[in-house]
């Protein structure tokens, strides 16, 4: 009896999702920084991908108005108050190459946001910086 091909076999298998996938680590940071953000997520808790998506909402925020203000984080320890809060947290816990590597990546984002906006006079000076910009 012969044996059937792998192609045969694998051509056979049910199709994959692909339609949800999601993205898990940030472009541009190199396999290092991926996986000290991947083992501060699995530290504080986080689901798989949170931070990668944290930064495409934020870089998103840079060219729409009024996207993701807020985004809940499930159970974790991390300020659920805004999402450049996460990044924030993800940088100072970082070895300082990695923190190197997404400042670089965070900082046209940061910039353009800078750009879009306006400092709000009222509120209050202990806020960080993202919290007290106004959209124009």
């Amino acid at each position: 009896m012969p044996r059937r091909s792998p192609g045969e076999i694998r051509s056979q298998l049910p199709l994959r999702n692909s339609g949800h996938v999601r993205r898990t680590v940030i472009q541009g940071l190199s396999a290092s920084a991926n996986r000290q953000i991947a083992q501060f997520e699995r530290e504080r808790q986080l689901s798989r991908g949170d931070v990668a998506g944290a930064f495409l909402r934020w870089e998103r925020r840079a060219t729409r108005p009024h996207n993701s203000m807020r985004w809940h984080y499930r159970h974790s320890e991390v300020s659920t108050e805004h999402i450049r809060a996460l990044l924030e947290t993800v940088l100072w816990n970082l070895r300082p190459r990695a923190r190197r590597e997404l400042l670089a990546v965070l900082a046209p984002v940061d910039t353009r946001i800078l750009g879009r906006t306006v400092n709000d006079p009222f509120a209050p000076r202990f806020l960080p910086w993202w919290q007290r910009r106004l959209e124009i």
